[in-house]
C-alpha cells in the first residue's frame, strides 16, 4: 500500500530521560516532563519503500516493495524531504515520546527509529520540551558540528535512547514521520545543572565514602609518622576513590517538571 496510515496524537505530556545519577547514565539525563500543546499526526509505522516512492519519486535501489525502508542514512531523508507537502520530517523525540504515551505507535519492522534531534551534547540540558525537533545552530557556511541523530531502539521491555551519525546507514533502522507545525515557543531544559549543587554533593561524598574511611584505615594500620608526613597522599587518595564510584553509582538526579510555563526542579 503506497498511501500512509496516519494516526492523530492529541496535546499532552509525558517523559523523557532517566534519573540514575552515575555517570554511566549521565548521557540519558535528567528526567524531565515534555508537553506538547498541538494536535498532530504521526505514521502508524515506519515508512516502506513505495512510500517513499510516492512521496518523493525516489526509488531506492529499485525497490518498490511495501517492506520497510532500511537503506537510507539520516542525512538523506532530511535532504528529499525538503519541500514536501506537509512538511513532513521524522518526529522530534519529545512528539515520538507523547505519540508512544498515548498508545499511538508500537514496534515495527525495524529496530531502530531515526528522530528528528540532533542534539548538540550528550544529556538533556538545554533540549527543547514543547515538541521541537532539538537542532543546533549552524555555523557559518551552513555547516553545524553536530552529526549525529538521537533515535529510539526497541527492546523486549520497551525503547532505550541512542544515536547514530548523519552519514550512516543501519540494515535495522527506518523512520516514521510526523505532519506537524513547529511551536515557536522557548520552553527548554537549564543549559547546565547548578555547580554549586554538584560541587556541594560530591564534597560530602568524597567526606563520606572516601576520605574518611582512608584516614580511619590509616590510623589503625599505619604509624603515627606517615599519617603526619602523608596525609595529603591520603586525602588524595579518598577523593579519587570517591571520584571513581561516580561510574556505578550516585544519588538521583533531580526531576524537572513544566509549571507556570517554565521547566522546575522537583
Amino acid at each position: 500500500m503506497s498511501e500512509i496510515e496516519w494516526i492523530k496524537v492529541t496535546p499532552g505530556s509525558a517523559w523523557l530521560g532517566d534519573e540514575r545519577g552515575a555517570l554511566m547514565h549521565v548521557s540519558n539525563g535528567p528526567r524531565h516532563e515534555i508537553r506538547i500543546e498541538t494536535e498532530f499526526d504521526i505514521s502508524v509505522a515506519p515508512i516502506t519503500f513505495v512510500q517513499w516512492k510516492t512521496l518523493t519519486g525516489q526509488s531506492i535501489a529499485g525497490v518498490d516493495s511495501a517492506s520497510t525502508l532500511n537503506r537510507l542514512t539520516p542525512l538523506m531523508i532530511e535532504a528529499a524531504l525538503v519541500g514536501t507537502t506537509d512538511n513532513l520530517r521524522p518526529p522530534s523525540e519529545a512528539e515520538w515520546a507523547l505519540a508512544s504515551e498515548q498508545g499511538a505507535i508500537g514496534p515495527g519492522d525495524v529496530l531502530v527509529e531515526v528522530l528528528s534531534d540532533r542534539p548538540p551534547r550528550s544529556g538533556y540540558w538545554g533540549a527543547p520540551c514543547d515538541g521541537r525537533p532539538w537542532i543546533p545552530q549552524v555555523h557559518g557556511g551552513g555547516v553545524s558540528d553536530h552529526t549525529a541523530h538521537v533515535t529510539r531502539i526497541w527492546g523486549e521491555s520497551g525503547t532505550m535512547r541512542g544515536a547514530t551519525p548523519r552519514g550512516v546507514s543501519r540494515p535495522q533502522m527506518g523512520f516514521r514521520l510526523v505532519r506537524s507545525s513547529v511551536p515557536e515557543g522557548e520552553l527548554k531544559m537549564p543549559n547546565s545543572p547548578p555547580k554549586s549543587d554538584l560541587i556541594v554533593r560530591e564534597s560530602i561524598i568524597a567526606l563520606i565514602i572516601g576520605i574518611i574511611p582512608s584516614f580511619t584505615w590509616a590510623y589503625f594500620n599505619a604509624s603515627s609518622r606517615y599519617l603526619s608526613e602523608s596525609w595529603l597522599n591520603i586525602a588524595v587518595g579518598g577523593i579519587f576513590f570517591s571520584l571513581m564510584t561516580a561510574l556505578i553509582w550516585r544519588p538521583k538526579s533531580p526531576s524537572y517538571s513544566i509549571q507556570d510555563n517554565q521547566m522546575r526542579r522537583l
